[in-house]
């Protein structure tokens, strides 16, 4: 069990990690509404 934790909190840490160092953390929603897509096309 507590191998499980590690991993999934070990998991959220890297995906911030890479959220940080794109920039883009906060920045734009994870998920696009079809009027913001069709907007960028």
């Amino acid at each position: 069990m507590r191998i499980i934790f590690v991993i999934l909190v070990g998991s959220v840490l890297s995906i911030l990690a890479f959220k940080y160092a794109d920039q883009s953390l906060g920045d734009a929603d994870i998920m696009a509404s079809p009027t913001e897509l069709s907007a960028q096309n």
